[in-house]
């Protein structure tokens, strides 16, 4: 059973995030029900429900976060993610030819772009938490590769290369550059620094990752009421980004700064 008065959010109360769990529940076994039933007739819709399906299984797994749920509870909603993003690849796979060009607003993480009216900076967010979430939650290598393997990306944003070396992708290329390097720089510089400084780094990231992610979805929302929008919900303002980059590094807890924002939780050194 999770305690929501003891959750680990503290802008919004238990009663905000019982309903929010509720939701997402509903949100994801009616939705994907419809899916299955056929209610989607267009090609491009069904990919477009897939990608809602795969971004609200996120979206649950960091909620969890939210209301205090142990590591153990968290893991069972992180192995949830894969199915959802599988089958979100499934559906792109099935479009006719001449609509598979489609496919690359939902498997673009960078560039200038949306889907689902949602910016690409949106989906290289939720990659970088899930690989965090996975981490953090000590998922098999064989579950950190398979999303390695459908996030793809290879050779293509720095950040995310560096990662994917560190999680077991020995032989990826990695790119001279980053997508977005205002938010994220000083998380490259901490793989690249002498390790005495990673943690100067990682604590500037944290500092300053709120103000510059004014473009995700979730910016703002700790003012927002239910609304039954998938990008309307609040599910707690968490720098899993440092998270993922701190375990990687083995940077210990006690070395980064006391901030709201840190999930000190998933810190696997103290």
């Amino acid at each position: 059973m999770i305690r929501l008065d003891i959750g680990r959010d503290t802008r919004r109360d238990g009663d905000y995030f019982s309903k929010l769990l509720n939701d997402l529940d509903d949100a994801l076994a009616e939705t994907q029900e419809a899916l299955d039933n056929g209610n989607f007739a267009a090609p491009s819709e069904r990919v477009d429900i897939c990608q809602r399906l795969y971004q609200l299984a996120i979206m649950r797994a960091v909620t969890l976060y939210s209301v205090g749920a142990d590591l153990t509870t968290l893991k069972k909603s992180v192995l949830a993610i894969l199915p959802y993003r599988q089958q979100l690849t499934e559906y792109c796979d099935s479009l006719p030819s001449i609509h598979q060009f489609y496919r690359r607003a939902f498997e673009r993480l960078g560039d200038e772009g949306e889907s689902c009216g949602s910016d690409n900076i949106n989906r290289y967010i939720y990659s970088l938490w899930w690989l965090s979430l996975l981490v953090a939650c000590n998922a098999e290598q064989t579950d950190i590769d398979q999303a390695l393997h459908i996030i793809a990306q290879e050779g293509s944003d720095a950040l995310l290369d560096t990662i994917s070396v560190h999680l077991g992708d020995k032989n990826r290329p990695i790119a001279d550059t980053l997508y977005y390097p205002a938010p994220y720089q000083h998380l490259l510089n901490a793989f690249e620094c002498p390790v005495a400084q990673r943690a100067e780094h990682v604590n500037a990231f944290i500092t300053a990752w709120y103000d510059n992610l004014e473009q995700a979805d979730w910016f703002d929302n700790h003012q927002c009421d239910l609304e039954f929008e998938y990008t309307d919900y609040y599910i707690g303002y968490w720098c899993l980004e440092a998270a993922l980059v701190a375990n990687l590094l083995g940077i210990p807890l006690s070395l980064l700064h006391a901030n709201t924002v840190l999930p000190k939780d998933l810190i696997l050194i103290n």
